[in-house]
């Protein structure tokens, strides 16, 4: 993905200044230069800072941000921000809102909080998205668009049931044919009418660990819902394609993440990006396995590391801190098998909140003059050393292993024939056995 105003290795990440104070962003810019970082992604969660209603925004910090980093050398990676909503939609338009697992109407909060179905949300994810574009199509700084941020999650609200009853019709044509497909006669499930089709939770069909009683419905429903979130990402793409036709837009994956069908979403990313957060015990084959899952996305291509921690993270049972080195070996394990950016969440530390011992570039301390900074400083000047010379590389692999979500899904949705059937262990153990032979 080489870019002609910065063609060597992004080195960066997610930053988050909206969280300190304004005069924070000068002492930053400084250790960011120290640290030989020259992209930063903006505005993953600032919705609500550029909209504060539904007539009014307000873009002039962003503006300001934007051209200080500029001036100081340092490129943007533009976010939606729309991976959660404001709460004054949450509070105006309740039907934003997610209905969850358990049949439960969500209140304001958390992320992936909006129901993808909504014409609501859709309609004010379009309207950020363009603003953004319009706004700033022409800046010399925007390298990337990131649209919302690791989409995932489910919805079962009513607008949901009424949407998989359509997207049922269009998929079956017939209720014959759908009930041949999900086998309805069993138990007594035919179904007569499209609208006495509902959705599979534990209301309804499904238990807590992917239990079913209907697994044609349950398999089919994970399609639908990876589409719907398609359909909301695709709308802000193509709102942003309008302005900036000539700049990548892509959004955050999550490497084997269950809910979404990954390939199908490819089409619509001009370039894969993913984030990479191993456990403290996740074998260097399984992390290379993900690593060329997400290339062969788009048969090959280079794709962005777009997270990861350069310390420890902070949402597993145990949270160790990376050992000396280990944060340079798995950034060059990426681009080893073709990543073209290093970027990591986060740059400053959040100073509170779920992510406050999340690890950053810049550690609570808000010095140069930690281990994490100093080898974080090291990569940077071997990245700007290496400029292009990795840039579009390819690999020759002579083994092919193919991962399909489809399957993964019938798999594991299947009652039987073992509690044991793991699909993403499954396919690594053949991975394993070839990467242990140096075998790509």
């Amino acid at each position: 993905m080489i870019h002609e105003r910065l063609p060597k290795i992004w080195y960066g990440g997610d930053y988050n200044p909206e969280q300190w104070p304004e005069e924070t962003v000068e002492e930053d810019i400084r250790m960011f230069q120290l640290a030989g970082i020259d992209v930063v992604t903006l505005n993953v969660f600032s919705w609500e800072k550029i909209q504060i209603n539904e007539q009014t925004y307000h873009a002039e910090w962003l503006d300001r941000l934007i051209d200080r980093l500029y001036e100081a050398g340092i490129y943007t990676c533009l976010a939606t921000g729309t991976g959660a909503h404001p709460a004054w939609m949450a509070n105006k338009y309740p039907e934003v809102l997610r209905v969850d697992f358990y049949g439960r109407k969500r209140k304001f909060g958390g992320r992936h909080n909006s129901c993808p179905t909504s014409p609501i949300y859709r309609e004010y994810a379009k309207r950020i998205a363009t603003f953004l574009a319009e706004r700033y199509q022409h800046h010399p700084a925007v390298l990337a668009w990131h649209v919302s941020n690791e989409y995932g999650g489910r919805c079962y609200c009513d607008l949901c049931e009424r949407a998989f009853q359509e997207w049922l019709q269009n998929k079956y044509g017939t209720l014959e044919a759908l009930n041949h497909a999900w086998n309805t006669a069993f138990w007594g499930h035919t179904f007569y009418d499209w609208k006495e089709i509902v959705v599979p939770n534990t209301l309804s069909e499904e238990r807590e660990g992917g239990e079913t009683d209907n697994q044609g419905m349950s398999l089919d429903y994970r399609r639908f819902m990876s589409d719907q979130l398609l359909d909301c990402y695709r709308t802000e793409y193509e709102a942003i394609k309008s302005w900036t036709p000539n700049l990548p837009v892509t959004t955050n994956f999550m490497g084997t993440y269950e809910g979404l069908d990954y390939f199908q979403w490819a089409p619509y990313l001009d370039v894969v990006s993913w984030d990479n957060y191993p456990e403290i015990d996740t074998p260097p084959s399984k992390t290379a396995m993900t690593h060329d899952l997400m290339r062969g996305l788009k048969q090959g291509q280079p794709f962005m590391l777009m997270e990861q921690t350069p310390s420890q993270q902070n949402w597993q049972p145990y949270n160790s801190l990376k050992r000396p080195g280990v944060m340079r070996l798995w950034s060059y394990q990426a681009v080893a098998h073709g990543a073209d950016t290093v970027q990591f969440f986060q740059l400053r530390r959040s100073p509170g909140a779920t992510e406050k011992f999340h690890g950053a570039v810049i550690e609570h301390a808000g010095h140069e003059h930690t281990r994490v900074f100093r080898e974080t400083a090291a990569l940077g000047e071997e990245l700007q050393e290496l400029g292009d010379m990795l840039m579009d590389s390819r690999s020759r692999a002579r083994i092919a292993i193919l991962y399909d979500w489809e399957t993964r899904w019938a798999a594991e949705l299947s009652s039987g024939p073992s509690i044991e059937i793991d699909y993403v262990r499954e396919v690594h153990a053949y991975y394993q056995a070839f990467f242990d032979n140096h075998i790509q």
